[in-house]
């Protein structure tokens, strides 16, 4: 095979995207912490079933049309760190496909390689021994084997086995999974993607998915056509940008002066991206469906400021709502809310600023990847638990911007830590405590410091431990959750205050799933 074409592809993607969805569960059980909140898997699965999604709504004349829709379901489908570092490993696919009709191998040499580098670039501090080594690993082989001439299926199995390594050798560079005796997760969804493509390019294709229909074409109900004066370094960020958010972009770049026609739902994002990043000569928008509802801006009665957190427990909604937060969006561990649930109430709330609260390290990046979509000033505050929101939202102030408010919310809960209580879904050995299956787990700031066959007991060490580190602590706040025992809480408040009559102890009712106990102490 020396070429793939559009219907090819396409059957690809859909191939790679029910291998991982057969073999979910097996990454997600390959998490470090043996708690039942394993998501990389289903993360990355319904990211890649975004994508597949709308590539089953594109006509598929091209590879390049069939790699742009994967890129866009995929950008707005990121589900977690996983499926967020998948869309950039796509767009990275997209932009390498651009002009495409076909794939042949300089086209797979340049996919891995712009994937590769794409997916690095998105990454603030990248981590080798994770899903970025696979794919770079990946990229280097697809250089080093390059022979134009080359069979499509040889070189890409040459490539994926280089991928199959780099994954057997995470654990070798990160310590913490070869305790644990797993590899990457994010590593491992990667490849089990690929070996769904690669077993769909050998085989038949699947005939009850129809792969020329263009029924189902979405194409923006908003004709843009622009002229921008910019410069030749900026060119290539702002056709990517106006690509992933628009459909049939079509331009011409001459010394500076870029002429395009694209089509898109929300033509207010690339109005504002072309405002901030040239300079703007020429400007049509012209609505081809009149009479689709089209949502707007409002720009009466906006107010100074909006908020948004994500959330998972009715005591957590109830805090929330009390501190006026604007949305509430439902998810958390197991459940992660997507870049597009978090742009589309980034959409809803009407303020000339707004701050994102994600509560969880795994949706940071999500959060973030929403902010870069939509035109409204909208940042993200990291936090990482939802009772670091209650303290955030203390510190702030109505009259200072929201740079200021950022950074003073940020340092309210720097020194703050965190304890959660969950239970252990398997036997395990992290940071060189042995875990048994169905014992209890105690973790603070991200690590594990106690395990128990009791609940209490697990919730009572795990703090002791924060206690005993931080000599500054006046103040413990219990949150309960839905599977904790009400009066077995009350007990453990009790044992604390007695424990520590310098430090005031309190019991809130949380109702979060997954963790027994969540702790803040500050």
């Amino acid at each position: 095979m020396k070429a793939i074409d559009a219907s090819k592809l396409q059957q690809m993607v859909i191939g790679a995207y029910k291998y991982l969805e057969e073999n979910k569960s097996l990454v997600d059980e390959l998490n470090v912490f043996p708690v039942p909140d394993g998501d990389t898997g289903t993360n990355m699965n319904m990211t890649m079933k975004s994508g597949v999604d709308k590539v089953n709504q594109t006509s598929g004349l091209s590879v390049e049309e069939i790699a742009k829709a994967l890129s866009q379901g995929t950008l707005m489908g990121a589900r977690g760190n996983s499926g967020v570092i998948l869309s950039q490993l796509v767009r990275g696919m997209s932009k390498a496909l651009k002009g495409k009709d076909e794939i042949g191998a300089v086209e797979v040499r340049d996919t891995f390689k712009n994937a590769a580098k794409t997916a690095y670039r998105a990454v603030m501090q990248p981590t080798e021994g994770t899903i970025l080594t696979v794919a770079r690993k990946m990229a280097e082989k697809a250089e080093e084997a390059f022979d134009e001439a080359k069979d499509l299926d040889d070189y890409l199995m040459e490539i994926i086995t280089e991928g199959q390594i780099a994954l057997d050798n995470t654990p070798k560079q990160l310590p913490v999974l070869k305790e644990a005796g797993v590899v990457d997760s994010g590593g491992q969804g990667l490849i089990f993607l690929l070996r769904g493509a690669l077993n769909a390019l050998n085989g038949d294709i699947d005939r009850d998915i129809d792969l020329s229909s263009n029924e189902n074409v979405e194409e923006g109900s908003y004709k843009i056509k622009f002229e921008l004066l910019i410069k030749e370094d900026e060119f290539e960020n702002i056709s990517d940008s106006i690509d992933s958010l628009s459909t049939n972009f079509d331009y011409e770049f001459d010394d500076g002066h870029l002429k395009a026609e694209a089509r898109s739902e929300h033509p207010q994002q690339i109005i504002s991206k072309l405002l901030v990043d040239g300079t703007l000569a020429k400007l049509e928008i012209e609505n081809t469906n009149p009479d689709l509802e089209v949502s707007k801006v409002k720009g009466e009665n906006l107010k100074k400021y909006g908020f948004i957190s994500v959330s998972r427990g009715e005591g957590f909604d109830e805090i929330l709502k009390s501190m006026n937060i604007d949305k509430i969006i439902s998810g958390g561990q197991t459940m992660n809310p997507s870049t597009e649930d978090i742009y589309k109430n980034i959409e809803e709330v009407n303020a000339e600023n707004i701050i994102i609260f994600p509560n969880n390290k795994n949706i940071i990046m999500s959060s973030k990847q929403a902010c870069e979509l939509t035109d409204k000033n909208a940042m993200v505050l990291e936090t990482r638990s939802i009772p670091e929101t209650f303290t955030a939202m203390l510190e702030f102030d109505e009259d200072k911007d929201i740079e200021e408010n950022i950074e003073n919310m940020a340092e309210s809960i720097e020194d703050m830590h965190t304890v959660e209580v969950s239970i252990s879904i398997r036997d395990t050995s992290v940071n060189n405590i042995e875990i048994k299956k169905d014992d209890y787990i105690g973790i603070l700031d991200g690590d594990i410091v106690a395990t128990r066959s009791n609940i209490e007991e697990t919730a009572k060490q795990a703090i002791k431990n924060a206690i005993d580190e931080d000599d500054d602590i006046s103040l413990v706040t219990i949150y309960y959750g839905e599977k904790a025992d009400k009066r077995r809480a009350k007990d453990l408040v009790k044992k604390l205050s007695k424990e520590f009559k310098d430090i005031d102890v309190e019991l809130v009712y949380g109702g979060q799933p997954v963790y027994y106990y969540q702790a803040t102490l500050e």
